[in-house]
């Protein structure tokens, strides 16, 4: 169920306008955003600008995430939610736009909601800008403050376009299933007539072990197993059926190579609820035997069950581990999900086998994870610099080192004996 409240916020946008801005730090340890569960609010955003002086920003919150309370006995359960922005020119450092919008929602029962918005800035086509949204959870008294890069300067990138789904809902994850229907709406200022699709299989390797030195020379071949062209209508959309697994890149021509980007993975994803797909996450702490074994079996349920059982020791120590194992690898899945899985990732499998880090300092280039006390001597830390991917903005690859082999057996011999690390 969606509650939409653009009305709302348009009308109040205005009202609580205010000119002031603060300085912020780039240097700030932001390791809460791996962190499952400690961010209640939890709140999607999707940017999409219209023509040139005009972008939406587009969000949702989930009405589970929220808390409801009574105030009288003869009121229905109410949320109370205050969205605060600030736009921020990134070439003049001049705030743009600024506003509070205030809105409560009812409910009459626990059945979950989505809570869609819309916010309208004017923004000029050729600038970039900084915007700052902090949703605020009041009835809670909790918040969550994120900063989203607003990219004018390129009329191709993915911001130029929006992903509905075949309710014309907004799309917020650009995750589906085979046989969904997706439409594709593009900036009314972009005059192309039609868009390029290229499909990739993402059958591709595994992040290899932060001390492999094979990892860094490795060139993997990806190439469009096919290429076709779409054409836009009338109104500036498109509109596709999902068919096989992988991954469906839209690019305006051969020399622009950026544009919207759909997966098509396992079922269920980015959650593992099925035998089959727990198995590819267990190579990182399996010998090549034991997954050829797990693999190969006939009845998968029973070998994954089996191989958990005898590296716990007892069915209750399985079961612990297990929860912990696939709760990171589902959190790898929503936070490093690139051209491929998160948990094939270099980010996904220091995250699966190490954990949430202590420390994440995080730039436009690069982020740096430590896992113990910052300036210690006995903590280790890993850089995960950006790469230039036109099908993906979340990749990154890792600065692999023989310093981490000791460190590596030691985090998956921990696994290997029952023992979460």
């Amino acid at each position: 169920m969606k509650l939409k409240i653009i009305i709302i916020l348009i009308s109040v946008a205005f009202i609580y306008s205010c000119s002031s801005s603060k300085n912020r730090g780039s240097n700030k340890n932001v390791a809460g955003i791996y962190m499952p569960g400690l961010n209640l609010i939890d709140p999607s955003y999707k940017i999409f600008h219209t023509n040139d002086t005009l972008t939406e920003v587009n969000f949702r919150l989930n009405s589970n995430n929220l808390l409801y309370t009574k105030k009288r006995n003869d009121t229905a359960f109410s949320s109370n939610i205050l969205i605060h922005y600030e736009l921020t020119n990134r070439g003049t450092k001049a705030l743009a736009d600024s506003a509070s919008l205030h809105f409560t929602n009812f409910r009459q029962s626990k059945k979950q909601q989505f809570l869609d918005g819309l916010i309208p800035l004017k923004t000029a086509f050729g600038s970039s800008y900084d915007l700052v949204l902090t949703v605020n959870d009041l009835n809670r008294d909790h918040y969550i403050k994120q900063k989203i890069n607003i990219d004018r300067t390129d009329l191709y990138n993915d911001q130029n376009y929006l992903l509905l789904d075949s309710n014309k809902t907004v799309v917020f994850k650009n995750h589906f299933n085979s046989n969904d229907k997706v439409y594709i709406k593009k900036n009314e200022a972009n005059p192309a007539k039609s868009i390029t699709l290229k499909y990739y299989s993402t059958k591709l390797p595994i992040a290899k072990p932060p001390f492999s030195a094979d990892a860094e020379q490795e060139v993997i071949a990806f190439k469009p197993q096919l290429i076709s062209q779409l054409d836009f209508d009338s109104t500036n959309q498109l509109a596709y059926t999902i068919k096989d697994k992988g991954l469906y890149h839209f690019q305006t021509s051969e020399s622009i190579k950026t544009g919207p980007t759909l997966f098509n993975f396992q079922e269920h994803f980015p959650k593992v609820k099925n035998p089959e797909n727990m198995i590819g996450p267990m190579r990182y702490i399996s010998t090549k035997k034991e997954y050829a074994a797990l693999t190969e079996s006939e009845d998968k349920k029973l070998a994954v069950d089996n191989h958990w059982l005898d590296l716990a020791g007892s069915s209750e120590r399985a079961r612990t581990l297990i929860r912990e194992y696939y709760t990171r690898v589902e959190s790898a899945n929503n936070y490093f999900t690139s051209y491929l899985e998160g948990w094939k990732t270099d980010r996904g499998i220091i995250y699966i086998i190490y954990g949430v880090p202590n420390v994440v300092y995080k730039n436009r280039d690069y982020e740096n994870w430590i896992y113990g006390e910052e300036n210690n001597m006995m903590s280790i830390s890993f850089t995960f610099h950006k790469v230039n991917n036109p099908a993906s903005n979340n990749d990154y690859s890792l600065s692999r080192s023989t310093m981490y082999k000791n460190s590596w057996f030691r985090a998956v011999d921990s696994w290997r004996n029952g023992r979460i690390y």
